[in-house]
Formats: C-alpha cells, sequence, structure tokens
C-alpha cells in the first residue's frame, strides 16, 4: 500500500509517499481502509520535532491523526465491529498512521460514523472532538460561563464551539477578518486579532483556550478574570499536566515541570492557571461526540479538500494556521 512517511524532524515539512506493507492487525485491533483524513496542527509539530518531549518516532514514520474509513478485518478479541462497518479514529498520537490507504488501529479508540456525517465530513471531526470533551471534563465549566478560544474558527474550533455552546458556554473565537463569518455561522462572539486591541477584552473570561502556542500565551492570561483558567495545546506542559499523568517517569515528569515553569509563574502573577492538554484516545468518548452530532444534526465546517499527492499542500495549508474549518486529505484514490 501506499503511505506519507517522515524520514527526518526538519522546519521544511516535506513528506514522502511511499511503498509500504498492509498493516498485520492483532486480535484486539482493525484493519481499516481509510477513505479521508484529517489534516491537523499536531503534523506539523510532529514533523519538526516539536513533539519529542512526549516521545521520539522510529522513522520512517507514517502521519496522520484522524480518520473515517470501512472496517475490512476484525481481530479475534473485537466483538463490537463487524467488516464493513462506517467509522472514524483518533489512534494514539504516539502511533499515527491515518495518512495510508489502510490502517491498524485498537478497537477501543474506534467509534460508528455518525450517521448524518460524510465520510469527509466524520474525518474532521475525532481529535477536535476529543480534544474538546476532554477539556471540558478537566475544567467542569458551569453553564453561563465565558469561554475564549484562540484561533476558533479553524479545524478544532468548528467542532469545539458548537460542542461548548451545547454546554450552555458562552463562547468567543478570534480569527482573521474572513473569518468572522465562520464565528457567526458558529454562534460564537468575535475578536478580530489583526485589529482589535485585546486590551479591551482583558479579564472577561473564565477560561480560555490557547491554540496558538508561546507567542500568545501571555497576550491570552490577560483575557482570564482572576480565578480563571488556561488550556494550553500548544504551550508546553507543565507541573500540573505531569502530576496528572501516573505513566509518566519521575524524571519527565521533573522535565514537564521545569518546562512549563515560564507559564506557570506568568499565571500566578495573573492570579490565574496555565494546564495544558495532549489529547488521548479514546473510542468511548468519540461515541458520545456521535451522540451529540446525531442528536443536533451537526454538520463541520470543511476549508478545503486534497487529493493524495497534494499531501504536502494540505500540510503547507495547516501551517499557516489561516484555515476557516477542517483541512482533509482523500485517500479514497490514492493515484
Amino acid at each position: 500500500m501506499q503511505a506519507v512517511q517522515m524520514s527526518v524532524y526538519s522546519p521544511k515539512l516535506n513528506v514522502d509517499i511511499n511503498d509500504i506493507s498492509t498493516p498485520k492487525i492483532r486480535d484486539n485491533q482493525l484493519l481499516i481502509k481509510v477513505m479521508v483524513a484529517g489534516v491537523d496542527p499536531h503534523i506539523v509539530l510532529a514533523l519538526t520535532g516539536k513533539v519529542k518531549l512526549f516521545g521520539r518516532y522510529d522513522f520512517p514514520k507514517t502521519l496522520g491523526n484522524e480518520l473515517s474509513g470501512i472496517v475490512v478485518e476484525v481481530g479475534s478479541q473485537v466483538n463490537k465491529f463487524n467488516a464493513g462497518d462506517y467509522v472514524y479514529t483518533m489512534p494514539s498520537l504516539d502511533d499515527m498512521g491515518a495518512f495510508a490507504e489502510y490502517i491498524a488501529v485498537d478497537a477501543d479508540y474506534v467509534a460508528q460514523m455518525p450517521e448524518n456525517l460524510s465520510f469527509a465530513q466524520a474525518a474532521a471531526v475525532p481529535l477536535s472532538g476529543l480534544t474538546i470533551m476532554q477539556i471540558l471534563q478537566m475544567i467542569k465549566p458551569k453553564a453561563g460561563e465565558r469561554l475564549f478560544i484562540s484561533g476558533g474558527t479553524g479545524g478544532f474550533g468548528q467542532v469545539a464551539v458548537p460542542y461548548a455552546i451545547s454546554k450552555g458556554l458562552q463562547v468567543t473565537v478570534s480569527g482573521s477578518k474572513p473569518s468572522r463569518k465562520i464565528a457567526e455561522k458558529l454562534n460564537a462572539g468575535f475578536i478580530d486579532y489583526m485589529s482589535t486591541d485585546y486590551d479591551q477584552h482583558e479579564h472577561i473570561y473564565d477560561y480560555v483556550i490557547d491554540t496558538r502556542g508561546v507567542e500568545t500565551v501571555r497576550k491570552h492570561l490577560k483575557l482570564l478574570k482572576p480565578g480563571g483558567r488556561m488550556i494550553s495545546l500548544n504551550g508546553g506542559p507543565n507541573k500540573r499536566f505531569a502530576q496528572r499523568n501516573q505513566n509518566f517517569s519521575y524524571s519527565r515528569k521533573i522535565l514537564f515541570s521545569l518546562i512549563g515553569f515560564v507559564f506557570d509563574n506568568l499565571a500566578q502573577l495573573s492570579k490565574v492557571q496555565y494546564d495544558f492538554l495532549y489529547v488521548e484516545a479514546n473510542g468511548e468518548q468519540l461515541k458520545q461526540v456521535t451522540k451529540f452530532i446525531e442528536q443536533t444534526h451537526f454538520e463541520p465546517i470543511i476549508d478545503s479538500e486534497y487529493s493524495f499527492l497534494q499531501v504536502n499542500e494540505a500540510i503547507k495549508k495547516i501551517a499557516t494556521q489561516q484555515s476557516q474549518g477542517k483541512v482533509l486529505l482523500n485517500l479514497e484514490n490514492t493515484y
């Protein structure tokens, strides 16, 4: 089969399409024919080596974190899926592989596709859906509280915003001027990050989800009320994140505490709290996302869809952080 692979960490973001063996499944896995894969910011972090804090890849490494597809083979210990099922999934971030004709995935990470979504629409959901669900489980917000999502008109926000609103939160997003229409479609407030003075929004929000990283953490912390919480997806791990994850070694916990010292200190000076999330694969939670999608008739916003041979263009598109909705890679026809 063909697969999109990286062979070295590099800021150039170039990948190769290689011929590799179709994976053999274990007893607890499914073999899935990939129809469409989501192209997400984690791909950029993987290619540039910023994920080395969480573990190094063995090269060559097949990329891709989320997908929709058709089950073609079922492991002997799996009884919840059958060949022919339409499914979607986010494999573990440490074990990517969605940018390929076929992928072997632990059945515990897979869910039946929402009945109202196409393969393209379904591929836009898993990573974002699991991320916002795990954030809300962490912060336990109350209805009526205010949430700000930086860059919330992109691939993450177009799932996260309606899900957060369904839980009673008042949501505001930032983006470029053309993104205002996306925010309005999502029923979210909007801040034009190119022209609006952020000072007008200081100390307004109970929670901030930071998707941009180190460059904007200081600015986004100022948006929080005293006692508020920031959850960063891109800034860097910290002591609180390390303490939540019991599987980390003692040395890694120390490392993450040191890395996050600056963020924690900045948050303490602002009388708020900084935290970090590295989303985890979870099929049971994905079933809850499916339930939300089917009950609300939610349909994700698609920015663009690239062919398999256009994978480098798709990655460069997501790296610009200018997408309005989800960027997708179509693998139904790899040639």
